[in-house]
């Protein structure tokens, strides 16, 4: 089931379902609608009061649950924050092996990111409010700064596996940072405009190669 619970104050909320979260049995799943409860709980509070000065006794409060109940779906306040972060990491490096062949790293790396624009679109209020957290805390600063190394590692090795490398060579590391700042970009662009994201990947993608020739342009006229 796919539900939208708006917060209303502390314990109170309306939830909207976009469709059915029945199990086959014909009885209704509630961990979904609680976890979900959970995470935008957690989000609504970090982006108001900041990471730091929230408590998972709060969180517990605006979802309408006990901190009992909190800690049966999350070890911590920070798991909450990057709760289908790893999942979501995982599925790019998955789909980017799989790209044709005949594409070279970086085309391989703008259609692969292009194929989850239509995914990440409906979350752009989480992915501000995820980015407002991070700017209070340096602890969360942190932990994003290392899941991106580990994500652009794994990006490295997707590239390798492309070209049937055993291990990424400079040239798929590379294009991984290089791949990261196309998306930095398009991620900023998206989150501030009304842009479609899959046309700003493309754009920052297309940049990045303009930008690229241009260097070697002027290179050899060295």
């Amino acid at each position: 089931m796919c539900t939208t619970i708006i917060r209303t104050e502390p314990g109170r909320s309306t939830v909207t379902a976009d469709h059915d979260s029945r199990r086959p049995d014909g009885r209704s799943d509630h961990k979904p609608r609680t976890r979900q409860a959970l995470i935008d709980a957690s989000l609504s509070l970090f982006a108001a009061k900041g990471y730091d000065a929230v408590t998972t006794d709060e969180i517990a409060e605006w979802a309408g649950v006990s901190p009992r109940t909190f800690y049966r779906y999350f070890e911590s306040k920070e798991q909450v924050l990057f709760f289908g972060g790893d999942a979501f990491n995982k599925a790019v490096v998955r789909h980017l092996a799989q790209q044709p062949a005949d594409l070279d790293d970086l085309a391989a790396l703008a259609a692969t990111h292009r194929s989850f624009a239509a995914t990440v679109e409906p979350l752009k209020p989480r992915i501000r409010q995820y980015f407002r957290a991070l700017e209070g805390s340096n602890a969360l600063r942190g932990r994003h700064a290392r899941a991106t190394e580990q994500h652009d590692a794994a990006i490295a090795q997707a590239l390798a596996t492309r070209r049937a490398l055993a291990e990424p060579d400079e040239r798929c590391h590379i294009a991984a940072d290089l791949s990261a700042v196309a998306m930095r970009r398009a991620f900023r662009s998206w989150l501030h405009s009304k842009r479609d994201f899959a046309e700003l990947i493309t754009e920052s993608f297309a940049l990045l190669r303009t930008v690229a020739a241009r260097e070697a342009s002027l290179s050899d006229r060295a």
